[in-house]
């Protein structure tokens, strides 16, 4: 593996300045237990000296779930009820109490805005990097990324005072040299794409609602929608009016809730998201951006966890992720098992870098696609007859023309979940396997998008996901109320009508895995014919 686990620092310190930091914590030193490593670098990220101790901290201390042996039990009963946000908090979610210390612990420690979240999951606070070095007993430094970016990473264990080693689970904000990237991945002009059955041509986010057997069902109008943003949405909500108004459909009610910021260099992203899911379903009763302030950890988790705190949309779009061995996989977890509890689906991209998300040679998914609570989506190169005819669909790998392929591999810490245990290619395995499905992600067969007042032609499986949210949304509109988490019914059906709802992927590869008949590691049980899904669920 080309990471190296970065080697303890010396860092210059001043008698004075020392002693300064570290009395208001003096308290509890005698007394610390690690939870969380020092921070993994990657081969092109160079140490370039200690972080100022001015620098500004975001902190999430997750805590750990109560009850969670008869929370698991829960989730694995087909059908279960779903629960509300104080259904769980009574049940399963830290007490009162433990949150309090943690939150005491902070302020203590000299944090600020030190805030428990609704579910008591998190508590997240705000201050320096000498806070956080004397409140967790460890040390940072400034780094240049791969990726050309300035961050900060710890250097050492992250520790806690042992009189909270039975609440807290883990400490994110500690590093920002790995965080989520989106997914879009825009056509390039000189990419050749040889054509299978039918032609490989662009859409407009509204044909897709035909190609994949949707138009006799209704709108979903009467049906929320979320989606995961970053940055501002101005530009965004513009793109969604133009799209509509070009297109004949109602405008869409957007809120907005979250810090966000000013960035829009992820505007492409999200049109990408709100015009296809718009698209898809031809409107929805109300879109809703959560909207993350970065997309470090430790912002997206607390985005996460709005989302399911507020139970507010029953499916989410993720068209984001990160190498899974990087990401706060134990926290993000719990939030999702939340979101599966309330009957919530979240719609995650698998990755546009084939099977080795994290570039090291090997064969590791993305997260938080990884993740059994979530519903993985893959990508696929579409082939249709007159625009809006399927016709043909390969495994998505455009990586010789440097335009990306889906991800797609078995996860290396996930443990597998029922409603995928002896499935195809993945049916021996005890790790989750992704993708769960898979919908067109080419760039050459991509969606028309329009961004900044232009039009694009965007594809990646950041594609691939708005289009399953689009269709759960219309199959919850056909139901007429929402059928719970997606993940185990998707299965279910395959089980029983797979030859009719499901359009099998048996040609092409991702450089790490090869489609085959049946569940694969490429485009899982392949994209769906959403009529008939709506008809056998």
């Amino acid at each position: 593996m080309a990471s190296v686990r970065i080697k303890s620092l010396v860092i210059a310190l001043s008698l004075a300045s020392a002693t300064s930091v570290f009395a208001a914590a003096q308290d509890h030193l005698d007394a610390m237990v690690s939870v969380k490593q020092a921070t993994m670098l990657h081969k092109g990220d160079a140490v370039v000296g200690p972080l100022a101790f001015s620098h500004p901290m975001h902190v999430v201390v997750s805590l750990k779930l109560r009850n969670k042996a008869q929370l698991d039990a829960y989730l694995a009963k087909p059908g279960h009820k779903p629960l509300t946000p104080e259904q769980f908090k009574q049940r399963y979610a830290p007490t009162a109490n433990q949150a309090k210390a943690v939150a005491d612990y902070l302020t203590r420690s000299g944090f600020s805005k030190v805030t428990i979240a609704p579910n008591r999951l998190l508590v997240e606070a705000y201050g320096r990097a000498d806070t956080a070095q004397a409140a967790f007993n460890t040390t940072f430094v400034h780094v240049h990324t791969h990726d050309g970016r300035d961050a900060y990473a710890n250097t050492s264990d992250v520790k806690i005072p042992s009189s909270l080693k039975g609440t807290v689970l883990e400490v994110l904000g500690m590093q920002d040299v790995h965080i989520a990237h989106t997914f879009a991945k825009r056509l390039n002009p000189n990419a050749i794409h040889a054509d299978a059955s039918g032609t490989a041509v662009a859409h407009n986010p509204t044909d897709y609602n035909a190609i994949y057997g949707a138009s006799g069902l209704a709108a979903a109008s009467s049906v929320s929608v979320g989606v995961i943003t970053e940055g501002s949405m101005a530009n965004v909500q513009n793109d969604l009016q133009q799209f509509t108004s070009n297109n004949g459909l109602a405008s869409v009610n957007v809120q907005v809730v979250g810090s966000g910021s000013s960035d829009t260099s992820g505007d492409g992203e999200w049109d990408l998201d709100t015009q296809d899911i718009v698209g898809m379903t031809g409107g929805v009763q109300q879109l809703v951006l959560y909207d993350a302030a970065s997309l470090s950890d430790s912002d997206l988790t607390t985005d996460y966890n709005a989302v399911v705190s507020a139970n507010a949309v029953p499916v989410i779009n993720v068209s984001l992720g990160e190498c899974e061995t990087n990401a706060p996989t134990s926290t993000d977890d719990q939030i999702f098992q939340q979101a599966q509890a309330q009957g919530q689906t979240f719609s995650v991209s698998s990755g546009d870098s084939g099977a080795d998300e994290c570039g090291t040679g090997g064969i590791t998914p993305s997260y938080p696609a990884s993740s059994p609570y979530v519903v993985a989506v893959g990508g696929t190169t579409l082939y249709t007859n007159n625009t809006t005819t399927w016709s043909d669909e390969t495994v998505w790998n455009d990586l010789s023309a440097n335009q990306g392929a889906t991800g797609g591999s078995p996860s290396t810490i996930e443990s597998i979940p029922s409603w995928q245990q002896g499935v195809g290619q993945n049916g021996s395995s005890q790790f989750r396997g992704v993708p769960d499905i898979a919908f067109d992600a080419s760039p050459n067969t991509g969606s028309q998008v329009i961004v900044d007042g232009a039009t694009q032609q965007i594809g990646g499986t950041s594609l691939a996901s708005p289009l399953f949210v689009g269709a759960w949304a219309l199959i919850i509109q056909a139901k007429g109320s929402n059928p719970g988490f997606a993940a185990p019914l998707l299965y279910s059906d395959a089980a029983s009508h797979y030859a009719t709802d499901f359009h099998d992927v048996t040609s092409g590869n991702n450089n790490g895995e090869t489609a085959a008949a049946g569940w694969d590691y490429t485009t899982g049980f392949g994209s769906l014919v959403v009529g008939n899904v709506a008809s056998h669920l």
